[in-house]
């Protein structure tokens, strides 16, 4: 299981002397995530949340690919392996994009579920395309010995996980003007608008919250309904 202190020791603690991160410094940092979570996973949902600080949509789409390669689920906090097992690489790239919008059952060949297929999806749909390299002090923590002045506000790349609003039992409304804000949607654009909410009827209209009365201590997050 990588924590939160495992990322910062293992992959940025080489790079605390300055600020500004070169290309070549950036490329090790991914490495060294990809090389991380492709066989373990991110211990609690707070470690999911800062690794958003260093991915963008793409770098996650290679995670995804990795940890399906280990025949892992390809959502990073989960420990299972997906459905039904395929090598992502094993066919070209017209006919995965072929079998993704014309099998409904296509993300079950890289997620144990259908909620962590929704999770990843919500989670990716949120990361930067920020090049890591402009992320200017991102990379900087605060260690035991005392505080870094030269920690950044990192709210830019603060990211929601799926799993709370479903916790918090979140309106479809109430997640439609999250994404929104997230993505500096223009009120006005209608035509956004009106896809946003067909995308999000799809994700949320066979989800239902029901309520258990006596949960287990693990939570039901990779059991589908």
């Amino acid at each position: 299981m990588i924590s939160i202190e495992d990322i910062q020791e293992k992959a940025l603690k080489p790079h605390q002397m300055h600020r500004q991160l070169s290309i070549r410094e950036t490329e090790m940092i991914s490495l060294g995530l990809l090389e991380m979570l492709c066989d373990s996973d991110c211990q609690d949902e707070k470690t999911l949340k800062y690794l958003a600080k260093f991915l963008t949509p793409e770098l996650y789409e290679d995670l995804i690919d990795e940890r399906n390669l280990n025949k892992k689920c390809g959502y990073p906090l989960c420990d299972r392996a997906p459905e039904r097992i395929r090598d992502p690489f094993s066919i070209d790239i017209n006919t995965r994009k072929f079998l993704w919008e014309n099998n409904p059952y296509a993300y079950l060949s890289t997620y144990c579920s259908k909620l962590h297929f929704k999770c990843s999806q919500f989670y990716q749909m949120q990361l930067s395309e920020d090049a890591l390299f402009s992320r200017t002090g991102i990379h900087l923590y605060t260690t035991t010995s005392g505080s870094n002045p030269g920690i950044p506000d990192d709210s830019k790349y603060h990211v929601t996980l799926f799993e709370e609003l479903l916790r918090e039992k979140a309106s479809e409304d109430d997640i439609k003007k999250l994404i929104a804000s997230m993505r500096g949607l223009d009120i006005q654009n209608k035509a956004d608008d009106s896809e946003l909410d067909e995308e999000l009827s799809k994700w949320l209209g066979d989800i239902t919250i029901v309520e258990n009365p006596n949960p287990s201590e693990l939570g039901d997050l990779v059991r589908e309904d």
